[in-house]
């Protein structure tokens, strides 16, 4: 990953953890105040400001292709997925997602129901035993089939011969979440760890000559949760999809699910095989309805995977042939695909969003083991060859941080201006015209939308009519197709029967294609509507009805120049209006996926009672009697027209649906805003709301105020026997937290004096410098022992980063993050103050020390006044407790409007250990509850203890003591402080 995006990705982060904690106390105080319709509706807002639909990106493909290994090379985690080998495949669906609680390895095993087994093994045993009547087709070879793997895979040889019951029994196999209904859930440290754990449940291997038991027949899905990968994953899912499908009903409609919420496909297949080979393009066929008009499908790419693997004999040209084969084969699979003309007609650009990647899993492993010597841009070039970055890219775009961190910021400054518009504000007239304005404008609005949908309805009115008489032409020859699929087997129709309708086969005999009457007949009144339904719901584009969606506004801009008064209620009010915009279309998404699939469902319903008895005749002759039954009620429930009459409910349902959730959530926005009289009891958010609105200026590159600071002091003896000169410093005022910019004036040995950094200098230059925060999930059993500093410094020749140890034997050394990697750098010496380390480009780096070590470290402690409202009241002191090397310019510039007190604070605390804090006055003492000191060096700092200095008596001095509570409250600080 490049520097900048790792750096963009650490901020997007600190912000939104930033606001959370801001949104969580005003969520508290609310929490506190009576129920009104005012604080509903506040804390309704807030709970679902982090609501988060994921995009989806289902990975297809063929046995053995690579989908396993390339997955892994995609998250960096070699051994992450188990991958099949020499027979053994991956035969369950796996969602890979991030985990953004912890550093763990995290699989959640969700299993199919006691109930669903139970039928399953009924079924297999009913079908091995020949006891269909008339069934001609159902035989199977005992040795070969899948179902012979599953009770093979599960039980081994204590499997054979025993009937339903017997299998059952809990004590061939040992799995008690599957007994009782529960995910079973596997936490790991690595990523190896976890692989060879979960292998038995994902794997299936029908050589293997010796029995080890695999639990994958049982299992529905899997979810692993990978630390470390936000940037990719955050808000995407990648979904390992084997197959077109499962005969186990609870997996099959989990797997339709999955394939319906695609955003992304990507279909995998060996390079060699590629061109050659039909069934990724089945796989594209057989899903296309599910992923395009049925779907939300907005990218398919066909992933070209193994492009290493070439004949030895030409292994010393192998880059030059490598790099031909790849641009020869992406030209044969675009040529092929534009002769997909049933899969492109469903999609309104498919030249636009069908991509082709070549790229080999094992040399993009190989180049990032590999060390980084002179040959550096022949490095870069192999691994830009293995095109695996170009997939990182890829979900990196479709994750896109920065954007869902700034809509979520925005929507919490759009609360919290509510709050203060309403703390701030009466009822006027001025604020009635503009509440007439804007319902006015609402209204007319929503008849703009109500009168274009007219337009889709009237032409799926159209092409439908034409569709129903189609088809009831044709329904005999529809029907004819269906018998001629089932080859006049009894045991397939009355699985079609008992089905409603649909046949799935299975064993060997899954090569055959699915069978589904309800869509054979709604074919169509499809194939009618199929222009009409790509032209009006795109996926791949903004469709006409999703753009009148966007185009709708209430212009609240447009009225704040004239209504200065009211400015904070309609910027609650435009943000509620891009939010509710954004749920539209993702309604419109879910809506029209529903619509599409109206007609097959429509069908299944009117023939649901014949299914059913058609399923019930049996003997001789009965073949013809189900057939018979079918065709009679098709003639008689008048299943077209019903189907039609069910798809144009569905239009106005979502025209209703669109109009309804317009008017009456922004009439309620409209009524919160306006129509709520002062409202003083609500939280004073004054210094929350100023804050938010730093934080969405510092998303902008807007340029910065700078300030020119005086210079400080220097203790040049505890860096090292030479002279220490000092920079002139500029910081920048930015929102969240300050950039230093150190300007050298020559070659030298420069110490920041107010970071504590110190730099030997090769000649003149500027340096950048600003704390970042630490993602603790990289340092593995380390911990940060001290800031992370984000440095831009083209000619340095070595870096002083301070340290708060105070014992020698403290090991520590320097994390250095550069390209998405973290390299450990060992340090050139340590004095008393400083860790000197040579690197001669760094971006972002910090001191890591042992997290096992408990020993002390040289502290501070910082006090500032904060005021309250009220400039009779006395306010609260905020007490922090910080490691030494945390500089104090930080906390002062996050406690913007507070006193700092100059007072003695350094001293002496151990990690891990409990302090108190006692405010000794005249009459009595207060003790404050105890923390735990954890040596904090997040930029984002939180008082450790808080003293309202109200409720204190009238005492002009106060006495504070910190006690370590582990040593019989022995005194470690002590100050005197001025409370009047």
């Amino acid at each position: 990953m490049h520097p900048s995006i790792y750096l963009q990705c650490l901020v997007d982060s600190e912000q939104k953890a930033e606001v959370k904690k801001i949104m969580q106390r005003v969520r508290g105080k609310l929490d506190g105040m009576p129920s009104t319709k005012l604080t509903d509706f506040l804390r309704s807002k807030i709970d679902v400001l982090d609501e988060d639909r994921k995009d989806i990106v289902g990975v297809f493909g063929k046995t053995g292709a690579g989908k396993s290994s390339l997955i892994n090379a995609i998250l960096g985690k070699k051994e992450l997925l188990p991958s099949g080998n020499q027979g053994a495949c991956t035969s369950v669906m796996i969602q890979v997602e991030a985990n953004m609680i912890n550093e763990k390895y995290i699989a959640e095993i969700e299993f199919i129901t006691v109930q669903d087994w139970k039928d399953e093994l009924w079924s297999i045993l009913r079908v091995t035993s020949g006891e269909e009547e008339e069934d001609e087709d159902m035989e199977i070879d005992v040795e070969d089939g899948d179902d012979h793997d599953k009770i093979k895979a599960l039980y081994g040889k204590e499997g054979h011969g025993k009937n339903v019951e017997e299998l059952m029994d809990k004590k061939l196999f040992e799995i008690p979440e599957f007994y009782s209904s529960c995910k079973k859930q596997i936490v790991c440290d690595t990523a190896e760890e976890l692989s060879k754990k979960i292998a038995c449940y994902v794997l299936s291997d029908s050589n293997s000559d010796t029995f080890e038991r695999m639990y994958w027949p049982l299992v529905k899905c899997l979810t692993v949760k990978v630390p470390n990968c936000k940037d990719l994953l955050e808000h995407v899912v990648l979904v390992y999809l084997p197959g077109n499908g499962d005969c186990n009903k609870s997996r099959d409609t989990m797997w339709k699910s999955f394939v319906g919420n695609c955003s992304v496909v990507w279909i995998v297949s060996d390079i060699s095989r590629a061109i050659s080979e039909k069934e990724s393009w089945e796989i594209l066929d057989s899903t296309v309805s599910l992923i395009g008009p049925g779907g939300e499908c907005r990218s398919i790419s066909f992933i070209c995977t193994k492009t290493d693997d070439i004949e030895e004999s030409v292994k010393d040209n192998a880059r030059s042939i490598i790099l031909t084969r790849n641009e020869s084969t992406k030209k044969r699979v675009r040529e092929i695909f534009n002769k997909q003309k049933y899969v492109k007609k469903h999609f309104s650009d498919a030249d636009g969003f069908f991509k082709v990647f070549t790229v080999s899993s094992k040399k993009y492993n190989k180049e990032m083991q590999s060390e980084l010597d002179e040959k550096a841009e022949e490095w870069l070039n192999g691994l830009y060859d293995t095109e695996i970055p170009l997939l990182q890219e890829f979900l990196r775009n479709l994750n896109d941080h920065h954007t869902r961190t700034s809509d979520y910021i925005s929507g919490v400054d759009g609360i919290l201006s509510l709050i203060q518009a309403a703390r701030n504000s009466d009822m006027t007239d001025r604020k009635e015209e503009v509440c007439q304005a804007l319902e006015q404008k609402l209204a007319d609005k929503l008849k703009w939308i109500v009168q274009y949908m007219e337009k889709p309805y009237n032409a799926f009115d159209q092409c439908l009519s034409k569709g129903v008489q189609q088809s009831e032409d044709s329904c005999d020859t529809l029907m004819s197709e269906v018998w001629k699929s089932c080859r006049g087997q009894y045991g397939i129709v009355r699985c079609l029967c008992e089905n409603n309708g649909i046949y799935k086969p299975k064993g060997k005999k899954k090569k055959r294609k699915e069978i589904d009457v309800n869509e054979s007949l709604a074919s169509c009144m499809r194939t009618c509507i199929d222009e009409e339904f790509t032209y009006f719901f795109p996926n791949d584009k903004c469709g006409p009805i999703r753009k009148k969606i966007e185009d709708f506004t209430l212009d609240t801009n447009s009225l704040v120049e004239d209504n200065r008064s009211v400015s904070l209620h309609l910027k609650f009010l435009n943000t509620e209006e891009k939010k509710l915009k954004t749920q539209l279309i993702r309604d419109l998404l879910d809506k029209k996926k529903q619509i599409y699939f109206t007609l097959p469902d429509s069908i299944k319903d009117s023939m649901r009672v014949s299914y059913i008895n058609a399923s019930m005749h049996k003997g001789k002759g009965s073949l013809q009697r189900m057939k018979d039954e079918l065709h009679l009620n098709m003639k008689k429930a008048n299943i077209f027209r019903k189907a039609k009459k069910d798809m144009m409910d569905g239009l106005t349902k979502l025209k209703d649906h669109m109009v309804m959730q317009l008017k009456y959530k922004l009439e309620e926005s409209i009524r919160m805003s306006f129509h709520t009289p002062n409202s003083l009891f609500l939280p004073d958010v004054t210094e929350d709301y100023n804050k938010i609105k730093e934080l969405m200026g510092c998303s902008s590159t807007i340029p910065v105020t700078t300030i020119l600071y005086p210079h400080t002091e220097l203790q040049c003896q505890t860096v090292c026997q030479t002279n220490v000169q000092e920079p002139r410093i500029i910081t920048s005022q930015h929102i969240r937290r300050p950039t230093y910019r150190l300007q050298f004036p020559e070659a030298g040995l420069f110490q920041c004096g107010l970071t504590g950094l110190v730099f030997e200098m090769a000649g003149k230059g500027n340096v950048c410098v600003k704390m970042s925060q630490w993602d603790t999930s990289v340092l593995g059993s380390m911990t940060p022992a001290g800031p992370l500093f984000s440095i831009s410094c083209p000619a340095v020749l070595q870096l002083h980063l301070p340290h708060c140890m105070c014992n020698d034997e403290e090991v520590l050394s320097v994390a250095h993050f550069t390209g998405g990697t973290m390299e450990i750098v060992k340090p050139l010496k340590t004095t008393a103050s400083h860790v000197v380390v040579n690197i001669p480009n760094p971006s972002l780096v910090g001191l890591i020390r042992c997290g096992l070590s408990i020993l002390p470290v040289q502290s501070q402690v910082l006090l500032f006044l904060c005021p309250q409202g009220n400039t009779n009241q006395k306010g609260i002191l905020n007490v922090f407790l910080l490691p030494k090397n945390v500089p104090t310019y930080e906390v002062e510039h996050q406690q913007k409007g507070s006193t700092f007190i100059q007072t003695s604070s350094e001293c002496t605390l151990s990690p891990g250990r409990k302090y108190g804090l006692c405010c000794e006055l005249v009459d009595y003492n207060i003790h404050l509850k105890s923390r735990t000191f954890d040596g904090d060096f997040s930029p984002n700092f939180l008082p450790t203890f808080q003293v309202n200095l109200e409720c204190i008596s009238d005492a002009k001095n106060m006495n504070l003591t910190l006690l370590d509570r582990e040593t019989n409250d022995q005194k470690v600080w002590e100050c005197v402080v001025q409370t009047g």
